[in-house]
């Protein structure tokens, strides 16, 4: 090749190396910038992903939330006074407890929504009943179903006394005392009639509560369930029927005191009471009630007509055996005294208190019995409230601050909250499951109240929920 031919070559061979320089760089870049581009689509698809999960997690708690309100609204039809068939149509039922399966819902993103509910007691015998509630969110993309898992606690509010028995810093009881309860108006009429406690309607439905200290039973047994709060050491289980918890958290204040300035009208009767109240000529405040003041007084050997409504607010004011309720009468009590019945003395002891127009009942069962409900006794005492011999009570107490001491072979109806309770020898504590649903005055109570609430995450309560659903919900 002559030396021309070469000169002319040269440039083509060094342009050829150059564009194949370029060609490889733009290759290079071509490869880098679709490396880019996919890692940056697949964190798109990642964030989309993980934005419609957060939407949906947040989407199943809700339609949770909805099943309990579904169940909530059934307790409250039975507390406005529905019967339990009627309030819970549509839910399958075994033994007491209610399930139901939602119809589905269409969501957003053409995802389906599912609500499953389980209540535990549901037709009211069990005094801490439960409600849990799945929502699932199954989504468009095929991805793993979003399952949320809410249970709570419920009691009836609208009134104190929805439990058998608590000792708010312990329970200690030798002897053979026993806990149970009956149910004086099967039929949750207002006015009644209520239904005398007798072992024949015995049931195994009151609950015991000890959010502190210790729990001893001696040798008796509760015929139901007991809460105990986490620093409490539980019994043996088989001195309980029920089930025995032990995350109990709850508190037990006295509600505000009436006064003279917070009644349209009151009467002040120093430190005596008449034989029967309310006195002749007294009229009630604007809410139907007759409403007392006293002082330094003992209340006993007094009868509330039949029919009517009495407040009494004392201070320096205790009570004593004799007082008795008529058909149809109730009596509330504020005081900062001691609870006193002693051999064979009685405090609402089914009398026909108010029937005897000269005032000297002394509670006996000559009448028609009375209930519980009828006799509601709140106390900030921080003293002994004793019942002893065969002393008997038929009421609501409230002594948030007392020891309640029973001793010997009495029987107490109602619901008693203490600071702490101490009994002995076969004395028995009868809760009234009526208290749950109608309140002092005879109206409805205020409807289900929550007690406790929490969303059952992990794998093991994921096993508790369905032991506790018998695998209703998995």
């Amino acid at each position: 090749m002559s030396n021309r031919a070469r000169i002319l070559l040269a440039p083509r061979r060094a342009f050829t190396r150059r564009r194949g320089s370029v060609l490889l760089t733009a290759m290079l870049f071509a490869i880098a910038l679709g490396l880019v581009l996919v890692g940056y689509l697949n964190l798109s698809r990642t964030s989309l992903k993980l934005a419609h999960r957060t939407f949906f997690a947040t989407d199943a708690s809700n339609l949770a939330e909805a099943g309990l309100e579904e169940a909530i609204y059934c307790f409250n039809q039975m507390t406005a006074g529905t019967a339990a068939a009627t309030a819970w149509s549509g839910w399958t039922i075994s033994s007491t407890n209610a399930m139901r399966t939602l119809p589905p819902f269409s969501r957003d993103q053409n995802a389906i929504g599912t609500v499953k509910v389980y209540v535990h007691g549901y037709d009211g015998t069990d005094a801490a009943p439960y409600v849990i509630a799945q929502g699932t969110i199954t989504s468009f993309d095929g991805s793993p179903p979003i399952v949320k898992i809410v249970q709570v606690g419920l009691t009836q509010s609208g009134s104190f006394f929805t439990n058998g028995v608590v000792g708010i810093s312990g329970v200690s009881l030798s002897g053979k005392p026993s806990f149970d309860s009956f149910n004086s108006n099967p039929s949750n009429s207002a006015t009644g009639p209520w239904l005398a406690y007798s072992a024949a309607l015995a049931q195994t439905n009151t609950t015991v509560i000890v959010p502190s200290g210790s729990v001893s039973l001696g040798s008796g047994k509760i015929n139901g369930n007991l809460l105990l709060g986490a620093s409490v050491t539980a019994p043996p289980a088989s001195q309980v029927t029920g089930t025995i918890k032990t995350n109990y958290t709850g508190t037990f204040p006295l509600p505000t005191y009436p006064t003279a300035a917070s009644v349209s009208k009151s009467y002040n009767l120093g430190s005596s009471l008449p034989a029967l109240l309310p006195a002749v000529g007294h009229v009630p405040a604007a809410d139907g009630r007759y409403y007392y003041f006293v002082s330094g007084a003992t209340i006993g050997n007094t009868a509330i007509a039949a029919g009517k409504n009495v407040t009494i607010v004392g201070t320096t004011t205790s009570l004593s055996s004799g007082l008795s309720i008529g058909t149809n009468a109730t009596c509330k009590i504020y005081m900062d005294g001691i609870i006193n019945a002693s051999g064979h003395g009685a405090i609402n002891n089914g009398g026909n208190g108010g029937n005897n127009q000269t005032g000297n009942n002394s509670g006996n069962n000559s009448g028609d019995p009375n209930w519980a409900g009828s006799l509601q006794i709140f106390t900030s005492t921080a003293g002994t409230c004793q019942i002893s011999g065969n002393g008997d009570l038929q009421a609501c107490v409230l002594a948030p601050n007392a020891t309640l001491s029973v001793a010997g072979g009495g029987s107490l109806v109602g619901s008693f909250t203490a600071k702490t309770v101490t009994a002995s020898g076969n004395v028995g504590f009868h809760y009234d499951e009526a208290l749950k649903f109608v309140s002092i005055g005879g109206s409805s109570a205020g409807g289900a109240k929550l007690t406790s609430w929490f969303e059952r995450q992990s794998s093991a309560d994921r096993s508790a929920v369905a032991a506790l659903t018998n695998n209703f919900l998995p």
